[in-house]
């Protein structure tokens, strides 16, 4: 289908409607953060800074009331070392999967975490939020500087902590 071989430009902005999709072939889409959209995200997620972000996607229908969404994500990330607090600069390349499926209409629920699906808003999509979340789940969650140790000893050496001399003085009274 010709709706499929046509790239999209979307925003972090874009909702996809699930009814606007073909039933063959679906949508793709880029997305390309603009320094404003990466200042937000930055913050939201507390990064010390986040550039070239940017997306490529395609939504497709996967079954009756079932969409799935898939593409590849990348972006330049720097966040703190948790241990230091110095910049650690990340490159971030990250595969998206998604799905989703809307609740029937008849009353009944659907449980989405039985077959790992999200649930649809208001019958549509959030690009926005896919490229965010995926962000999130992407970046190294403790990120180090390099020599900074893989672990610490709780109390250290007893002698050289910067109290020791007062201790000292303590325990000769």
């Amino acid at each position: 289908m010709i709706a499929d071989k046509i790239m999209r430009d979307m925003s972090l902005d874009t909702t996809i409607d699930v009814e606007s999709l073909a039933a063959s072939g679906g949508v793709r889409g880029r997305v390309i953060a603009s320094a404003e959209e990466c200042t937000m995200l930055a913050e939201r997620f507390g990064f010390i800074d986040l550039s070239n972000l940017s997306a490529l996607v395609k939504i497709t229908k996967s079954g009756p009331d079932n969409w799935s969404v898939s593409g590849k994500l990348k972006a330049d990330v720097t966040q703190a070392c948790v241990i230091t607090g110095e910049p650690v600069p990340e490159l971030v390349d990250f595969e998206v999967e998604e799905r989703y499926a809307r609740a029937t209409d008849d009353g009944t629920e659907i449980d989405v975490s039985l077959d790992g699906a999200e649930p649809l808003v208001d019958g549509a999509i959030d690009i926005g939020e896919i490229v965010a979340q995926s962000l999130a789940l992407a970046v190294n969650p403790w990120p180090r500087t390099d020599g900074v140790p893989e672990s610490f000893e709780a109390g250290g050496n007893q002698d050289t902590h910067p109290f020791a001399a007062l201790a000292a003085l303590k325990s000769s009274e």
